[in-house]
């Protein structure tokens, strides 16, 4: 919808960045003498993930300016909600929904008017 396959691929890369570093670790996760190594794991991870989601932010918000219609605005909120589990991306989803109604009332305003 967006035209823009390669900010989701840019996306969904950085995700799997950001959980590869996890999997191939160097240590046991759940060994105590570990503990050391395993808390600057989470903390690039944490700081990964706070990175992906100003990106994704940013991605959805310029995606969204791209579109014209409510119903293409609405597609791709339905798009993003399927890929966005947090809370983060759910106060998100529901700032893009007001967005889409305040648009749509804009166009039922325009049609109105004709």
């Amino acid at each position: 919808v967006t035209g823009n396959a390669k900010g989701i691929d840019e996306v969904l890369a950085r995700v799997e960045a950001a959980v590869q570093p996890l999997e191939i670790a160097q240590f046991d996760l759940f060994d105590r003498r570990y503990q050391t190594s395993w808390e600057a794991a989470m903390a690039k991870f944490r700081e990964n993930v706070a990175a992906i989601e100003e990106m994704l932010k940013r991605f959805m918000d310029e995606s969204f300016t791209k579109l014209r219609s409510a119903e293409d605005t609405f597609n791709l909120l339905q798009k993003f909600r399927s890929i966005q589990e947090n809370e983060a991306g759910q106060k998100l989803m529901e700032r893009k929904t007001m967005d889409i109604l305040a648009q749509y009332e804009q166009e039922l305003d325009h049609v109105a008017e004709l």
